[in-house]
């Protein structure tokens, strides 16, 4: 009997430690039929294409309460095209663990940067499909012409997110460069957060600065963003400026200015999208190319977690520009000074 008492009192203990972690596998499947088609030497394209409406993913996330108010967290995030599979690195959309408790959350890993986050909160398509808002569209575009190679995600970085109080919450990161080579810095980065979120009221500022290295130039990145829900609609605006600079000299490379006004608003069973975005690249020659986007696009929520979606959008471009509305899955080209235009239909279905 007492061998019998002490092994239920085991694994209640046990028990008992179990409810105190959780691991949680989460995911988003999202496919749709793509179409878009760029005049003069543009090329078109037209297929099945991923992450038109939420950003594919597979993760793992979990806590433990070491108790006194202090939890261990981990993330593991990874990416995927289900249209048209292929090779990914586990934790490619983030790898991290950490601590939280009274003094807020350290995360020790791979980790969004501080200033991915204002061309998502504050855009109506986010960064998915032919309606993705150009304040992260136009990063990658700017850390292409810089020469930068990461302008979402930051390795080797360790970040602090203070409590929110009174509505504000700040972050702050610094990632290593871990380069062996004496002199090249490229990688290091250092980034600031301040969000302010409050009843219908959000807004945020943020900054990063990455050392480059050779062709891997210096970028400083000045982003934020504004959105206040009236009810009947959420409207809401971005900015930002990606500015590259040579490593060695410092001599200026190139500067992507954007701006981004939208609104998302209940409409029968669903939501309908709306933005308009307007974006100058200045490559240090006397004329300053420029994009306008326009678009629009409606949510069918079938439940919480499955959606259908459509959305299309036209931009134009000036000056020498040659974007189009998505130059990838399915692979297509601008034309410079002309016009593409597009279409996403597709499922979205969270888990």
């Amino acid at each position: 009997m007492k061998k019998t008492l002490i092994a239920l009192a085991a694994l209640a203990a046990t028990g008992a430690a179990m409810a105190q972690s959780s691991v949680t596998l989460y995911g988003v499947v999202d496919v749709g039929f793509t179409s878009v088609n760029n005049s003069g030497t543009g090329t078109d394209n037209t297929g099945l294409s991923s992450s038109n409406m939420t950003t594919n993913r597979l993760g793992f996330r979990g806590t433990e309460d070491l108790g006194g108010g202090l939890k261990a967290k981990f993330q593991i995030e990874t990416s995927l095209t289900a249209d048209q599979p292929g090779a990914s690195s586990i934790g490619d959309r983030g790898a991290w663990v950490g601590l939280e408790g009274g003094f807020g959350e350290v995360r020790l890993g791979r980790e969004y940067s501080t200033t991915f986050w204002s061309g998502f909160l504050f855009s109506p398509f986010g960064t998915g499909g032919v309606g993705n808002g150009f304040g992260f569209a136009n990063r990658v575009v700017a850390h292409t012409v810089t020469g930068q190679t990461n302008p979402i995600w930051n390795n080797n970085a360790i970040t602090y997110n203070t409590p929110r109080m009174a509505g504000f919450q700040a972050h702050a990161q610094y990632a290593f460069d871990e380069q062996a080579a004496a002199g090249n810095n490229a990688g290091r980065s250092a980034g600031l957060r301040l969000n302010y979120s409050a009843g219908p009221l959000m807004a945020e500022l943020a900054y990063s600065d990455t050392d480059g290295s050779g062709a891997t130039r210096d970028h400083k990145s000045t982003v934020g963003g504004v959105s206040y829900d009236f009810g009947v609609a959420k409207l809401m605006t971005n900015f930002g400026q990606e500015k590259g600079t040579n490593a060695a000299t410092g001599a200026f490379v190139a500067k992507v200015s954007n701006f981004e006004i939208g609104a998302v608003a209940p409409v029968g069973p669903g939501r309908a999208r709306v933005s308009y975005n307007n974006t100058k690249i200045d490559l240090g020659t006397p004329t300053d190319q420029k994009i306008t986007k326009f678009a629009l696009g409606y949510i069918y929520d079938l439940s919480k977690r499955t959606a259908v979606y459509a959305t299309v959008a036209s931009l134009k471009n000036k000056n020498g520009a040659a974007l189009s509305l998505s130059s990838t899955n399915p692979a297509n080209t601008g034309a410079a000074n002309g016009r593409s235009t597009g279409y996403n239909v597709g499922i979205s279905h969270v888990f």
